[in-house]
């Protein structure tokens, strides 16, 4: 019996040893922090994104609580964002082994679903200076640009009806709820096309990235190819039902496209893209908007 006892005894110890080990070995380890957590995946999107050289700090802004992020099997767009409920649903291919549970670990995205996250993450953030929430300086400087651009350059805007047509524009005076969309969908349109170029660019390999001249022009050309295709501009889906019926998106005309200071803004103030890079960028749209129609006026 004494044997007995002293064995179930032993068993028991050599439990609590390989327990406590097994806890100090999960502490230790830092690569357990990038498995995303299903009930609140945004500390480990923040510190994987960190890791990799991507743009961090809008989302630090954010409350981790703020965001529900859901996986479905998505079939008319890859990703959606839904303020009413701060709600962000992914593509399934976008969470961990595809199963739903939580995100996928950002170092196996393509650069494709990296710039198609960001381009939601923006969606997230505007929705977040929008909460009224407490706001940083810069946050709010944000907001107020985003409030200035409302009133007018995505408020009274030109449209293509038909998308292939360019020259075929027509004037549309949005909705609060179109003329938001609108900015919304042409920012983040930016934000996702500038981390998807950037990973390209640079390999993947953001972390330790310096601009150079040579990249520098190699990014300007990129940025003017985009500008001239069309790629960049924003789309909104009308509210009134009657005109979904017609058409589910409304693309805006490139008179009511992206502009120098929203590039600025997005830039600087949400990305912090080095000033060479801005600079650069701005210029492409300042030539850009010498040769285009301008946006009709507000008055």
């Amino acid at each position: 019996m004494r044997i007995l006892k002293q064995t179930i005894a032993g068993i028991i110890l050599i439990a609590v040893i390989s327990i406590a080990i097994n806890k100090l070995a999960l502490a230790n380890d830092t690569s357990s922090t990038n498995q995303p957590n299903p009930r609140n995946p945004w500390p480990a999107l923040v510190q994987q994104a960190e890791t990799l050289g991507l743009p961090t700090e809008f989302l630090t802004h954010i409350d981790p609580t703020f965001v529900n992020i859901t996986f479905e099997d998505l079939r008319t767009y890859a990703a959606e964002y839904h303020p009413e409920d701060h709600r962000m649903i992914l593509n399934m291919r976008l969470s961990f082994n595809e199963a739903g549970g939580a995100l996928a670990d950002l170092a196996r995205m393509t650069h494709h679903d990296v710039a198609l996250l960001y381009h939601e993450l923006l969606h997230a953030y505007l929705d977040y200076l929008y909460a009224d929430q407490q706001l940083t300086t810069e946050d709010k400087q944000v907001l107020d640009f985003a409030n200035s651009q409302m009133a007018c350059h995505y408020r009274f805007v030109r449209i293509n009806p038909i998308r292939q047509l360019k020259g075929a524009t027509e004037l549309r005076f949005l909705s609060d709820q179109d003329s938001w969309e609108v900015m919304n969908e042409t920012w983040a349109v930016f934000v996702g096309w500038v981390l998807w170029s950037k990973l390209e660019l640079f390999d993947g390999k953001l972390s330790d990235s310096t601009w150079t001249p040579a990249l520098i022009a190699q990014w300007t050309d990129r940025l003017e190819k985009a500008v001239e295709s069309g790629e960049l501009l924003g789309y909104y889906e009308p509210d009134d039902p009657e005109e979904r019926k017609v058409a589910r998106k409304r693309f805006i005309a490139p008179s009511n496209g992206l502009t120098p200071q929203d590039i600025e803004h997005l830039l600087t103030k949400v990305l912090h893209e080095p000033a060479e890079l801005v600079e650069a960028s701005k210029s492409v749209f300042e030539v850009y908007q010498t040769d285009r129609e301008p946006p009709p006026a507000c008055e």
